[in-house]
């Protein structure tokens, strides 16, 4: 096996680690900040804090019996579960979680990824029709529209940012956010963009106020109504790992990325580099005995550790405001849905477009997409 497979597989596996552990206790934090909202008790028996319920919870689920319908098409019934859970861990494949922490950083990224997010819908709709149930067939053919309505407006949104800085490459999004490239008036468009995105992004994964295809609350669960024991878990897991998804998104396309601002002269982009000591007059590699290659090496780990914490951070944040959005806000009518789609959305995100083409070709060259990318190389090499 060659040392650049291994090297992938290696990172795929720990990725796949950290999205699994993550599932669980999201289900545990939502829970609690649902708690918090509507003055309820939250996990709080199993383990000091209910902290471990998810893997009572994961136990559970394991040990409930598997059941398929009589009448269903047994293979697609199967399949479908693993369509939806594969196309929200692939989606994770091409994006960067730090300064050379990933799984691949393709140059056109960002044209996977919104397939990848589409995909998603398959294997709901498969599931719906798969079950051979009117309620679940129900809620496949709401997801469907839903997801043609809100996809569009998402990928406008998603344009605003790669019109300024003229790369589809994830990593380079982030980069329009730097001292040498940043210009206030790109805030008349990414503002209203980034809200755009994240609502669309609340449809895309069927989340309050867009739960239509699910309707938890209801009396039947929408296109998952048939499953059960794991194959049932593979639909929500699949979800959360969505919604990670969508909050990474805009962490680096309305967010800055990983990256952090510069005050005073210091980029506190690399903070945990300013705590271990990169300056030689303060921590000279001759006291510790350190050769100057360890201490590039060890520049080079805090860099991606300072990162990677930050960008964690940032996703935390939007990742907790789609909690509390779902403890707030009721479930919208599906004729609201759609015509706040068809007839807010798209609008508003075509505006947005010609707006971010213009400030684009008004503002000098020099701080647009070339500076963009002269900042990207010099920061990445």
């Amino acid at each position: 096996m060659s040392p650049e497979l291994l090297n992938l597989l290696v990172r795929a596996a720990i990725f796949i680690v950290v999205l699994l552990t993550a599932f669980a206790y999201l289900t545990y934090g939502e829970r609690r900040v649902l708690s918090w909202f509507q003055w309820r008790v939250g996990p709080n028996r199993v383990g000091p804090w209910g902290l471990f319920q998810p893997i009572a919870d994961g136990v559970k689920t394991l040990l409930k019996q598997e059941m398929v319908p009589k009448k269903a098409d047994k293979f697609l019934y199967l399949v479908a579960p693993m369509v939806t859970l594969a196309a929200a861990f692939t989606m994770f494949a091409l994006i960067p979680v730090g300064e050379g922490v990933y799984i691949t950083d393709v140059p056109v990224a960002l044209l996977l990824f919104l397939g990848l997010s589409s995909l998603g819908a398959y294997g709901v709709i498969m599931a719906g029709w798969a079950s051979q149930s009117r309620y679940s067939f129900m809620g496949a053919l709401r997801l469907t529209a839903q997801v043609i309505s809100y996809e569009l407006g998402m990928g406008l949104a998603l344009l605003i940012p790669v019109i300024i800085v003229g790369s589809l490459k994830i990593s380079d999004i982030g980069m329009i956010y730097r001292s040498e490239t940043w210009n206030p008036w790109y805030l008349l468009v990414l503002i209203p963009a980034g809200i755009l995105f994240l609502v669309a992004a609340l449809a895309e994964t069927a989340r309050i106020p867009f739960d239509l295809p699910e309707c938890e609350s209801e009396i039947v669960a929408g296109y998952h109504t048939e499953y059960s024991s794991m194959k049932y878990a593979m639909f929500p897991m699949g979800e959360y790992v969505a919604m990670v998804a969508m909050a990474s998104i805009a962490v680096h396309f309305f967010l800055g990325g990983y990256l952090l601002p510069t005050i005073n002269g210091v980029d506190l982009t690399n903070w945990f580099g300013l705590i271990v000591g990169q300056d030689a007059a303060l921590y000279p590699p001759a006291w510790l005995g350190l050769s100057q290659e360890y201490m590039d090496a060890l520049s080079w780990t805090a860099l991606g550790f300072s990162t990677t914490m930050t960008f964690i951070f940032k996703v935390a944040v939007l990742v907790f405001s789609f909690m509390w959005i779902r403890a707030t806000e009721p479930r919208l009518r599906y004729d609201q849905l759609m015509s706040f789609g068809w007839k807010v959305m798209l609008p508003a995100g075509l505006v947005l477009m010609l707006a971010a083409a213009a400030i684009t070709v008004l503002l000098p060259a020099a701080e647009t997409g070339t500076a963009v990318a002269e900042v990207s190389l010099n920061v990445t090499h």
